[in-house]
C-alpha cells in the first residue's frame, strides 16, 4: 500500500527525473511511496515531478492531496509567466478528477480529441492515456461501443510506448465492458489474458492482480460459479480497499460483496455488508459510489419485499420513475443500466406492473442504443415478471425467451435466478410449452432445465442459500444474522431495529426467531451470550 507521510524530510530535488509516465511503464512501488511521501513541490523546475506525484496522489486515493499539488503548479507557473493548462497539465488534471469521483466538465471530450490532434507523434504514452480518459467518459456515459473503441486505441498506444501497465489497466477496462455488452466469455477470456501477461512480469503486480481478480469475481458471479467468486473476491478486498480508488472496480467489488452476502445470509447479510460499503464510499469522498450503494441497497430491500423501505431510500436519492429523463441525467449509475433496473424491479413487486411496463420500454430503448445487452437482458426477465402479474403470460414466455435470445450461449444464469420466485413459474410455464408463442430452441431449453433444477435444489426467493464460499464459518446461518444479534447487544428495541436497518418490525421478529433457534437461546439475553461465547459478537 502506498501511503501518505506527513512532515516527509525528502526533498523535491533528491527525485530522480520522472514523470506520470514512469507509472504507465511499470510498478515503480518504491518510487510512488517516495512521491506520495514528499513535501508540496513549489520549484518551477520541478514541475515534471510534481505532475507526477499528482498522478500518483489521485491513483493510490490521495485525491484532495493531488487537487492541492496541481493548484501549486498552476499558481507557480503563473507566477513565472507562464501558461500552466499545456497538454501534460490537462491530461493530469483529467485523471485527478476521475479519481475525485467527479463527472467530466462540459468540454472535456473535445478538449481531449485536441490534446491528440496537437500531439507529438510518437508520444504514444500521452496519446493512450487521453484516449484512455475518453474510454473512461464513454463508460460511464452507458456509450460501450465507442468505450471499447477508444480501450483498444490506447492498448495499442501503450504498447507502442512501452507502456505495459498502462495497457493492462485498459484490459480490466475491456473486460467490463464486453461483460455489459452482455459477452461473458469475452470478459473471462479478457482477464485470462490479464493475468497471463501479469504473471509473466517481474515488477510487483499486486495492485493490479487484485483489480483484475475483483472483476473475474464479477464474471463467475454471474456464472452462479458462487464458491469462486468469493474466492477471487477474497483475495483482492484488501489491496482495493486500502490501496485503490478506482471507482468502477470498487464498484464491482461492493456489488458482488452484497450480492453473494444476500446470497448467503439473506437481508440481514446483506444490509450489513451495505453498510460497510457506504461508510468506505463517504470516507473516500466518493458521491457516484455512494449513490450505487444506495442503489443496490434498494436492490435487496425489493429482492426483500421490503417495498416500502426501498421506496424510503428512493425519495431519499432522489430516484423517480415518473417521466424520467433518460437523455440529459448525468447519473453514472442510471448509464449503466443499474437504476433502470432497480426501479423496474421495485415497480413490479410495488404490484404497479403496468407502470413498470410503462417504463421499461423507453430503458430498453436506452439500453439498445447504448450497446447494453446484459441490461437489456435483465430488463427483459422483469418485463416477463409484470406481464405474468398481469395476467398476459404468453407476453411474460415471449419477454423470457427474448432475454434468453439476446444472451444466446453466453452462461449467464445468476440475474435470472436472483428474481426468484417472481420468474420461476415464467420459466416453468416456458419450459412446459404453456402460453408460449414459439417453442423455445434446444439451447433455451437446456438453460431453462438450469434454472429449474437449481431453484429445486436451493432456497431462494430472499431466503439465504447455502454455499461453501471457503472462509470461515462461526455458527452456520447466525453469522449471516451478526448484525441483528450486534444490535439486541447494544440493547436496542425491535423497533429501533428495523429503523437502523431500513426494515419491517415483522421482518426483525422473523429473523431474530431463527437467530435465537440456531443458537438454542430462549431470549435476548441468552442469545447474546451464547454470540459471545461462539464468537460471533464481542
Amino acid at each position: 500500500m502506498v501511503k501518505r507521510t506527513e512532515n516527509s524530510s525528502v526533498k523535491p530535488g533528491s527525485m530522480p527525473c520522472v514523470s506520470w509516465r514512469t507509472f504507465m511503464r511499470g510498478a515503480e512501488a518504491a518510487l510512488a511511496e517516495r512521491l506520495v511521501g514528499l513535501e508540496r513541490i513549489t520549484e518551477s523546475d520541478d514541475r515534471t515531478v510534481a505532475l507526477a506525484r499528482a498522478f500518483i496522489l489521485a491513483k493510490h486515493g490521495h485525491a484532495s492531496e493531488a487537487r492541492k499539488q496541481l493548484e501549486t503548479i498552476r499558481k507557480d507557473q503563473l507566477a513565472y509567466g507562464g501558461d500552466h493548462a499545456d497538454s501534460e497539465f490537462l491530461l493530469v488534471d483529467v485523471h485527478v478528477r476521475v479519481y475525485e469521483d467527479q463527472p467530466f466538465i462540459r468540454g472535456t471530450q473535445k478538449l481531449l480529441n485536441q490534446i491528440l490532434e496537437s500531439s507529438r507523434p510518437d508520444d504514444f504514452v500521452g496519446q493512450a492515456l487521453a484516449l484512455n480518459h475518453l474510454c473512461v467518459h464513454a463508460l460511464h456515459m452507458g456509450h460501450f461501443d465507442r468505450a471499447q473503441e477508444y480501450a483498444e486505441g490506447a492498448i495499442r498506444c501503450y504498447r507502442q510506448g512501452d507502456a505495459v501497465f498502462g495497457s493492462l489497466h485498459l484490459h480490466a477496462h475491456l473486460g467490463q465492458i464486453k461483460l455489459m455488452r452482455g459477452d461473458l466469455e469475452g470478459a473471462a477470456l479478457q482477464y485470462a489474458e490479464m493475468q497471463d501477461r501479469l504473471d509473466q512480469l517481474t515488477d510487483d503486480t499486486s495492485a493490479l492482480l487484485a483489480i483484475c481478480h475483483a472483476l473475474r469475481s464479477e464474471v463467475a458471479y454471474e456464472t452462479n460459479d458462487l464458491v469462486e467468486s468469493a474466492t477471487l473476491l477474497e483475495h483482492a478486498m484488501n489491496s482495493v480497499e486500502e490501496d485503490d480508488a478506482w471507482l468502477d472496480v470498487r464498484a464491482a467489488a461492493y456489488r458482488v460483496r452484497t450480492r453473494l452476502a444476500y446470497i448467503r445470509s439473506g437481508l440481514p447479510g446483506a444490509l450489513t455488508e451495505l453498510a460497510h460499503c457506504e461508510k468506505m464510499a463517504e470516507a473516500r469522498s466518493m458521491p457516484r459510489l455512494l449513490r450505487l450503494m444506495r442503489i443496490e441497497r434498494i436492490r435487496v430491500l425489493t429482492l426483500s419485499n421490503e417495498i416500502s423501505a426501498a421506496r424510503r431510500i428512493m425519495r431519499e436519492i432522489g430516484l423517480t420513475f415518473e417521466a424520467y429523463d433518460w437523455e440529459t441525467r448525468q447519473d453514472w449509475a442510471l448509464r449503466q443500466g443499474t437504476t433502470g433496473v432497480a426501479i423496474s424491479r421495485w415497480l413490479v413487486r410495488a404490484r404497479r406492473s403496468r407502470d413498470a411496463l410503462a417504463f421499461i420500454e423507453p430503458a430498453e430503448d436506452f439500453a439498445i442504443r447504448g450497446g447494453q445487452l446484459l441490461s437489456l437482458a435483465k430488463l427483459r426477465i422483469i418485463r416477463a415478471g409484470a406481464h405474468w402479474r398481469l395476467n398476459q403470460k404468453s407476453d411474460a414466455t415471449a419477454a423470457l425467451l427474448s432475454a434468453l435470445r439476446l444472451l444466446g450461449r453466453q452462461p449467464f444464469r445468476r440475474f435470472i435466478l436472483d428474481e426468484g420466485n417472481e420468474i420461476a413459474r415464467v420459466v416453468q410455464a416456458a419450459l412446459d410449452g404453456e402460453r408460449v408463442i414459439f417453442a423455445p430452441l434446444p439451447e433455451q431449453r437446456r438453460k431453462l432445465s438450469e434454472l429449474t433444477y437449481y431453484w429445486a435444489t436451493h432456497q431462494t426467493g430472499g431466503a439465504a442459500e447455502s454455499f461453501h464460499d471457503g472462509t470461515k464459518e462461526t455458527h452456520g446461518r447466525a453469522n449471516g444474522r451478526q448484525r441483528y444479534l450486534e444490535l439486541v447487544a447494544i440493547g436496542h428495541s425491535n423497533k429501533e431495529i428495523a429503523q437502523i436497518l431500513g426494515v419491517s418490525v415483522n421482518t426483525v421478529k422473523y429473523h431474530l426467531k431463527i437467530l435465537f433457534n440456531d443458537l438454542d437461546a430462549t431470549n435476548r439475553m441468552q442469545a447474546v451470550r451464547r454470540g459471545r461465547e461462539l464468537g460471533i459478537i464481542r
